[in-house]
């Protein structure tokens, strides 16, 4: 092969260092190839508003193997969003939820030294931290970093999101400092070849996070290049005290999240990344020493194709534990999937909610028509106006009908059914002060029950009372 035919070898087949060069050619003498290989780059490159603690640059190369790659992450990334929207059997999205948070915080806890069963992470998943012990909570605080990034997918990425993150690893909703104070002295993290810094001098930090955030803001790079190139950034100026490789992650995962992957990158475990910090750091230092960030997104690419198939599979596997399960306990299926055929003494229950309802609204139109069980469930021409007395004999009734509604979700939806009107999980979140997350499973689970229909309205999802017959 000519010096040309090299170049283009050493950064297509694979994004060749240096001393990979060196090694396939087995010989040290490599300066004519190497500069055909920086010559060919150079035909690709593009400069970031990102800068070295020396002030230069740092560029990511764009041949067209590394566009093919970036593509094909970024379908896979889409295909996961909208696959995961598309999960209608809610039970589903829970064993895919539970299973990815397990997974991720077993990344957190290997690089806290924590070998731990499932079963104690579902707990912290599940919200039983009751009994946690110290030094678990770091898992159960990373938690709620990944559950602001699922609930609040959209929201700007600027210094709040940081001290929001900073402040739950932290534990306290005061924060006495923000950046570091300390220059960084450990023995990976100070200057370890030449210039090459992890962890830049505590005067610099808050330049170096404005040209960050200014970066986050305008780049017109792809999404996973902007979202490397920032957990890069972080992991490398190092601006906290504590917790900045895991805030590196949580970025990664938060611009994804605001750059059409939503709530799901949550789930995404990149947190594999920092749980193999010599492999991860060798790249960081390439791209370092380089100023070139295409070894670390190479890096990351190549993990994240293989990984993004089997996030995928993940979904049929978790369709198919539920389904086993409904075949194995029929019983329970039968109560998460079927809601009992009204007959006519529930049809004339409905009508005489502890009172014929004309009774209870006599100033109002009279409700008509039985609800059908064997269909979505909904009240046609409900009455708009219903007292707090009335609407209360509703939700017990919706209850009595149908033992799968929690009491919540009856409360709820006895005073949110009017047709032709759009409900949010804001709503729910407000009217029975409750979580987010919890808001948002149970609006799902009505949607599940047929109570009503979710569509993406814009950046939010709306929930329309279904109408029956």
């Amino acid at each position: 092969m000519n010096n040309t035919e090299l170049a283009i070898k050493f950064s297509n087949e694979k994004y060749c260092t240096r001393k990979d060069v060196i090694d396939t050619m087995k010989t040290p003498l490599i300066d004519s190839i190497w500069n055909s290989v920086l010559e060919y780059r150079s035909s690709f490159s593009i400069v970031l508003p990102l800068k070295h603690i020396n002030n230069t640059s740092y560029s990511v190369c764009l041949t067209p193997t590394m566009v093919e790659h970036v593509n094909s992450v970024e379908r896979k990334l889409m295909r996961i969003m909208a696959d995961y929207l598309k999960m209608g059997n809610l039970a589903e999205k829970g064993v895919v939820r539970v299973n990815s948070y397990v997974k991720i915080l077993k990344c957190i806890g290997k690089k806290y030294g924590l070998n731990l069963e499932d079963a104690v992470i579902e707990n912290i998943v599940n919200g039983n931290v009751s009994a946690l012990s110290p030094d678990l909570m770091i898992l159960n605080r990373y938690f709620r970093c990944l559950l602001e990034i699922e609930n609040n997918p959209d929201s700007k990425i600027n210094d709040d999101t940081f001290s929001k993150f900073y402040s739950l690893l932290m534990g306290t909703d005061e924060l006495t400092e923000y950046y570091r104070t300390q220059e960084v002295d450990n023995s990976f993290s100070k200057v370890v070849i030449g210039r090459l810094y992890l962890g830049v001098p505590v005067n610099t930090i808050e330049t170096n996070m404005d040209q960050l955030f200014n970066f986050i803001e305008n780049s017109h790079v792809s999404m996973f290049i902007k979202a490397i190139s920032a957990f890069y950034f972080i992991y490398y100026v190092k601006p906290f005290e504590t917790y900045s490789e895991e805030i590196a992650t949580l970025s990664l995962k938060k611009i994804l999240a605001l750059n059409d992957i939503g709530g799901v990158a949550s789930l995404l475990d990149f947190e594999d990344l920092v749980s193999n910090k010599e492999e991860l750091e060798s790249f960081i230092l390439e791209s370092q020493k380089t100023y070139d960030l295409t070894y670390i997104i190479d890096y990351v690419l190549r993990k994240s194709e293989t990984y993004l198939d089997s996030v995928l599979d993940s979904f049929v596997a978790a369709r198919n534990t539920v389904i086993n399960k409904e075949i194995n306990q029929p019983e329970e299926s039968n109560i998460l999937n079927k809601t009992p055929s009204v007959n006519t003494s529930n049809e004339e229950s409905f009508k005489n909610i502890n009172g014929n309802i004309s009774d209870i609204n006599k100033q109002q139109p009279v409700v008509q028509g039985a609800v059908d069980y064997n269909q979505s469930i909904a009240i046609s021409n409900l009455p708009t106006g219903l007292s707090e007395d009335e609407a209360t004999r509703l939700e017990n009734h919706l209850m009595e009908l149908n033992p799968n509604l929690s009491h919540g979700q009856a409360y709820f939806y006895a005073r949110h059914c009017t047709l032709g009107m759009n409900y949010t999980i804001a709503q729910y979140k407000k009217s029975l002060g409750c979580a987010y997350e919890t808001a948002r499973s149970s609006m799902d689970h009505l949607v599940y029950l047929g109570y009503y229909r979710k569509e993406l309205l814009k950046n939010k999802f709306i929930y329309t009372p279904v109408k029956k017959g």
